[in-house]
């Protein structure tokens, strides 16, 4: 492993029960994950352990697919999920969701599972050199946006 896990949280003015069902509706990944995209046939795909589904990320002009694995699926607590590419370990990405009397506080993490060969092969097909400082931005941009959307569902 090549970074320590990452983590980020913000509060949330929604219940656990909206903030979890945006997390799990993968047709909506695209709107707030900073990197990933929506899963071909997302709404077919109902995220339970050992569920596994590909995405297509972005970076700019770069694409690459990733194969996303399930690790755990805790209804309005948790989410948490294995990312590979070309058949290594790449992530292991993870969503606490925790009560708060204001609504929640969403907690993401991340670990880096890359090893050498993965490690140099991932600056070329994603364009991103220090991926600790990238997942630190995408952490914080994917909070933001879950936030927002988040408490606009809360609202309606």
């Amino acid at each position: 492993m090549r970074e320590a896990t990452l983590v980020g949280s913000i509060e949330i003015a929604a219940y656990p029960t909206t903030v979890y069902g945006i997390i799990t509706d993968l047709s909506r990944w695209q709107s707030f994950m900073a990197e990933t995209g929506t899963p071909g046939h997302a709404q077919e795909i109902t995220p339970t352990p050992g569920a596994t589904f590909h995405t297509w990320n972005r970076n700019g002009p770069w694409r690459w697919r990733t194969t996303t694995t399930v690790l755990e699926a805790v209804p309005h607590e948790r989410l948490a999920f294995r990312v590979t590419s070309l058949g290594h370990q790449v992530s292991v990405w993870r969503y606490d969701i925790v009560p708060t009397s204001r609504g929640s506080r969403v907690t993401e993490s991340t670990r880096d599972l890359r090893g050498t060969a993965m490690l140099l092969i991932s600056v070329v097909t994603t364009g991103v050199v220090n991926r600790a400082r990238r997942n630190r931005r995408n952490i914080d941009l994917t909070l933001a946006r879950l936030k927002a959307q988040a408490e606009a569902a809360q609202q309606s």
